[in-house]
């Protein structure tokens, strides 16, 4: 049997968000796609999430594809059942020797979910077994009232997934789902005749402050002191364990000393950008991950250099979201360099072309980043590098409302 060690370098896994109605995170989707065919992907498929897969759910539940070579082959097994829930495809069901198969794993703990679940005959076997589904949020609202109806007649959790729309979320909400899968969050609520508020519009000034190039640390620091809440947090945050900072930080003075222009230009920016208490946390984690990714990425192909540009494209990418305004009203605000609205608007030059990669390692489909990769770098391990720094540096970036300073 080949060595798992040899072959997890070859293969590819992406994390994809499964939550609650209030967009909490309860677990995540990995979807893991390998170089190699046969025996040895599956080898490979359970060594990425031995290694790397379970890391990438942050204590979270792991809903892991099940292939028959996956189940046969005793990888499914192998993984901690408190952690994983098996993904069965409903073809399955009319197989009497993966049926067993999957019994066998549902009696020593594990848990099944039939994915998809379109209700025909195959399933039926298996929603005895199984004690969740998965339906496509892109059916017509009758069929997916059915499937959404007969999952839970049998006692099974709905997961609704290819949530890509506010309505398409609120549609699978209305009609019972349990859990959602999607993207969904990383797009602009659209609000019929509304312009941009004015919290929005303030806060997009802020923004274009420590964003302006010509800035130096004497104006950094006046425009972080100005706004009280802005600088309360920050000080907060870069005095986390994060930072882990050789002494304690008294000022915004402070802190342009000891870190630099560049990292309180970004840490500031990003703590103006958290600061929303309408939005889940799980949108500023998905826009850290993309700007780590971008970061590191860009790094390894010898654009160091520009790293911070690369970085900023990736977190900017939801910003449409996190304000509920379209991202060319935005970027109008902002002083981008012409670079940087192409890549953000139309995912033009090598920023705009790393940025479109980056979103298709997002959702699974892995050739486009790969493409772009130095030869021989392995684009999973720069995913999880990125996972594990946004979701430290996530953790931080909760805003504490109506801050004041310590008297």
């Amino acid at each position: 049997m080949p060595d798992p060690t040899n072959v997890v370098s070859n293969t590819h896994i992406v994390r994809q968000p499964i939550y609650d109605a209030s967009v909490r995170v309860v677990g995540y989707e990995l979807i893991v796609h390998g170089d190699s065919i046969g025996p040895e992907a599956d080898v490979a498929a359970a060594g990425t999430v031995a290694q790397i897969g379970l890391n990438l759910v942050a204590g979270g539940t792991a809903w892991i594809p099940l292939s028959r070579a996956f189940l046969f082959g005793g990888h499914a097994g192998a993984l901690p059942p408190e952690r994983v829930v098996f993904e069965v495809a409903p073809e399955l069901g009319a197989d009497s020797a993966a049926l067993a198969a999957a019994g066998r794993l549902k009696a020593v703990g594990h848990q099944l979910a039939i994915d998809p679940f379109a209700g025909g005959d195959d399933a039926l076997p298996l929603l005895g077994l199984a004690g969740a589904v998965k339906v496509d949020a892109g059916l017509d609202r009758a069929t997916l009232g059915e499937l959404i109806a007969l999952a839970r007649r049998a006692g099974a959790q709905v997961v609704a997934k290819n949530v890509e729309t506010h309505e398409a979320f609120e549609t699978c909400k209305a009609l019972g789902a349990d859990l959602y899968q999607g993207y969904f969050f990383c797009q602009p609520r659209a609000v019929e005749g509304r312009g941009i508020e004015v919290n929005t519009l303030n806060k997009l000034r802020l923004i274009a402050e420590l964003q302006d190039p010509e800035v130096d640390m004497e104006k950094l620091g006046a425009v972080v002191q100005r706004d009280v809440g802005l600088s309360y947090n920050l000080l907060r945050f870069v005095n986390s364990a994060f930072f882990s900072v050789p002494r304690r930080i008294e000022s915004i003075r402070d802190a342009l000393v000891l870190l630099g222009l560049k990292n309180v230009k970004r840490w500031a920016t990003l703590m103006a950008l958290a600061d929303t208490n309408d939005k889940p946390h799980e949108l500023i984690v998905t826009g850290l991950v993309r700007a780590r990714m971008c970061e590191l990425v860009a790094t390894a192909r010898g654009e160091k250099r520009d790293a911070e540009g690369y970085f900023t494209i990736g977190l900017f990418s939801v910003v449409d979201a996190l304000m509920d305004v379209s991202l060319i009203e935005l970027l109008r605000q902002l002083p981008f360099s012409q670079e940087i609205m192409d890549a953000l608007l139309r995912y033009e030059g090598p920023k705009g072309e790393l940025l479109h990669g980056v979103l298709a390692y997002e959702r699974g489909d892995f050739g486009e980043l790969i493409n772009l990769m130095p030869a021989g770098t392995p684009p999973a391990d720069f995913y999880a590098q990125a996972v594990d720094w946004a979701t430290d540096a996530g953790g931080g970036l909760v805003a504490v409302p109506d801050a004041q300073p310590a008297a």
